[in-house]
């Protein structure tokens, strides 16, 4: 099963940006502080929905990481990363669902 969220130029900049400044920066910069969320859903026709997210840090750059989701259940996540847009990959039950993060042209 795939997906894409298409995410707007403006807001993908400003996304790489946060990923670039450590969590004290991006407070003086934006006032975004520890455990504040980026997140834009994907949803599949089977009722799973995939959060992407972004999550701010307090001392070091925020990280990045996909979450499975079923009924408000986690079901899965990635490891963490520093990247938002591309592939994100998750399993679960023998199925695969992938989520591409796409910058709209």
């Amino acid at each position: 099963m795939v997906q894409t969220i298409k995410i707007s130029r403006e807001e993908m900049g400003f996304i790489n940006d946060l990923l670039n400044l450590p969590g004290d920066e991006i407070y003086q910069k934006y006032g975004y502080k520890r455990d504040e969320t980026i997140i834009h859903t994907a949803k599949f026709s089977n009722g799973i929905e995939a959060d992407i997210k972004l999550v701010i840090s307090e001392e070091e750059s925020p990280y990045t990481e996909g979450v499975l989701f079923h009924d408000g259940y986690e079901l899965t996540r990635t490891d963490p990363d520093d990247v938002y847009d591309g592939e994100w990959d998750f399993e679960f039950n023998g199925l695969k669902y992938i989520v591409f993060v796409e910058t709209e042209k």
